[in-house]
């Protein structure tokens, strides 16, 4: 199992990660049900970040483990693909950067344009995540999972090669280990008092091992591709997870706390969806969902400039228009505006912009290669 075609039923399921990190979102400022079941698993909505890890070390190791893009092809690819769209969401955002630089000493005003320069240093290379103290300011907050994917990205060329060497025993055994080191974080937060939610939450080195188990999954697919059981991977073991969330949710902290049952349910998931059969795979690749699940990367960088500007006017919202008031209505208009500014951020900004530097890119390069060759001649 390893090529270059969509899998359309993991594109719809990017969307599906991206909706629950929504109303996750939504629901935590301003619930959008009190019913405790319901608002449990909506509460615990950031456990669809280990779906978004998993999933997307599942399709880079199916993209990329019988390519012969060379590391430099594989970097601009994965630039073209996250930074044009990640950097227009932190432009946006820049009121929100969390900094009052209204200071009467010079040397207060000094101190917070350092500060300032540090965030933004940190975010034009994609580090932020790295720095825990950085996840209230800015966009920080919903910009660390890019920070991690990038981490992700840059160790993935020298891993794979590796990993598809392996027997299927010991990637088995791989990803058992991905899995313990997986749940030691929220496990560890639990027992133990000690930092603060965004080192084991959000950290990159903490979330490496979702991105890695994706990895496994589909390895394992690949050397045993023979997935039946679709109905009980695609349907029952997500009801599991969400039947856990409605009545166990809040015992496990910092949403990582959910992996030791989340991450093998999402690894499950994947081998049933990745096989193409199954009516909750035939529904993900419905033109629908593959068509959201295009603009999920928009819709998910995007959320964050919604709340930002929630939160800043909501009050204001609500008393010009009362019925803004309830969740219910606030988290289905936010959505509708979300879902066109999503579409408008990929047909105008994500994809024109991959294809800008891709060309770019192939242009320079077979430049230099005919370059080279008349050097050599």
């Amino acid at each position: 199992m390893a090529g270059n075609g969509e899998i359309l039923s993991l594109t719809g399921l990017r969307f599906i990660a991206a909706l629950y990190v929504f109303l996750f979102h939504i629901q935590i400022r301003w619930p959008i049900t009190n019913i405790p079941f319901l608002k449990n698993i909506l509460d615990q909505g950031a456990t669809g970040m280990s779906v978004f890890f998993m999933l997307s070390g599942f399709l880079l190791a199916y993209r990329y483990v019988n390519a012969n893009n060379s590391l430099k092809d594989y970097l601009v690819n994965r630039f073209a693909r996250i930074y044009p769209v990640y950097i227009v969401v932190a432009i946006t955002t820049l009121p929100w950067l969390g900094i009052n630089f209204c200071a009467d000493k010079t040397e207060d005003l000094i101190f917070k344009m350092a500060q300032a320069s540090l965030l933004v240093m940190s975010n034009i290379f994609v580090i932020q995540a790295w720095f825990p103290q950085f996840f209230s300011y800015w966009n920080d907050g919903g910009s660390w999972s890019i920070s991690v994917e990038v981490f992700c990205y840059l160790l993935l060329p020298f891993i794979l090669p590796r990993l598809a060497l392996l027997s299927l025993k010991n990637v088995f055994l791989v990803a058992v280990l991905c899995w313990v080191f997986a749940i030691l974080p929220g496990l560890s937060f639990k027992l133990f008092s000690g930092p603060s939610f965004a080192v084991f939450y959000a950290m990159p080195i903490f979330r490496f091992p979702e991105f890695l188990l994706g990895v496994c999954v589909f390895l394992f697919l690949r050397k045993a591709p023979d997935v039946r059981c679709y109905f009980i991977f695609s349907i029952i073991v997500p009801l599991i997870v969400l039947i856990y969330l409605g009545y166990f949710g809040p015992v496990m902290p910092i949403y990582v706390g959910h992996n030791w049952l989340s991450l093998p349910a999402v690894g499950l998931m994947l081998s049933a969806l990745a096989g193409g059969k199954g009516p909750v795979s035939a529904l993900l690749a419905t033109t629908t969902f593959v068509w959201l699940g295009k603009i999920s990367y928009c819709f998910y960088s995007f959320q964050i400039v919604m709340i930002l500007m929630l939160i800043s006017h909501h009050d204001k919202l609500v008393a010009a228009l009362p019925v803004f008031a309830n969740g219910k209505v606030l988290a289905a208009s936010a959505f509708m505006i979300l879902v066109v500014l999503s579409a408008v951020g990929y047909y105008l900004i994500e994809e024109p912009a991959r294809c800008w530097i891709r060309h770019k890119y192939k242009k320079r390069k077979l430049k230099l290669k005919k370059t080279t060759a008349t050097e050599a001649a």
